[in-house]
């Protein structure tokens, strides 16, 4: 099976390393691939790979007055769009298919791992929660129902490369 070919993923943050870096795992912990970061990317750039290392998709921070990350596939096809709102007290994150609409929602605790992503319709399509999982520095996702694998895990990359950022901001301006 490939990477997307599943419906629960582990996702273990390498805290350690030069790159950003995320290894994707099935549920029993198997690696089937990662999300790693370009050390020459401006804006921020993610890139999946399987586990026989080919560029399988990637999210790719893009230059607006707020955080947004197009989505595209192995093939570099455009196939959605990841938004932040700015100037809100709580997180508003959500994901525009190529006409600009609104096709999915992020909803709960971003900052505690604890989110939905919800459809149109509002019904929870997935599930981000590092309470699914006993192990530290492991967060679960949990995709419900048949929707994309690859978008699911390119909004919950793009959402922790953006926490990141403002954590390592952060520890920049206090020092």
């Amino acid at each position: 099976m490939g990477l997307f070919d599943y419906k629960t993923y582990l996702i273990d943050q390498k805290l350690l390393k030069i790159r950003y870096t995320l290894i994707i795992k099935d549920e029993k912990g198997e690696e089937l691939g990662k999300a790693v970061s370009k050390i020459l990317s401006w804006m921020g750039k993610i890139e999946f790979f399987d586990n026989q290392g080919n560029v399988v998709g990637s999210v790719e921070g893009k230059f607006s007055l707020r955080p947004t990350f197009k989505v595209t596939d192995q093939n570099k096809r455009h196939l959605a769009t990841i938004k932040e709102k700015m100037l809100t007290i709580h997180d508003d994150w959500w994901v525009e298919d190529l006409k600009g609409e609104k096709m999915l929602k992020v909803l709960g605790d971003i900052l505690g791992l604890e989110y939905k992503i919800l459809d149109k319709s509002g019904l929870a399509v997935a599930e981000v929660s590092k309470k699914f999982w006993a192990i530290r520095d492991h967060y679960g996702v949990k995709i419900n129902y048949d929707f994309d694998p690859f978008l699911i895990l390119s909004t919950v990359v793009a959402i922790s490369m953006q926490k990141q950022r403002q954590r390592s901001r952060a520890a920049a301006s206090a020092s």
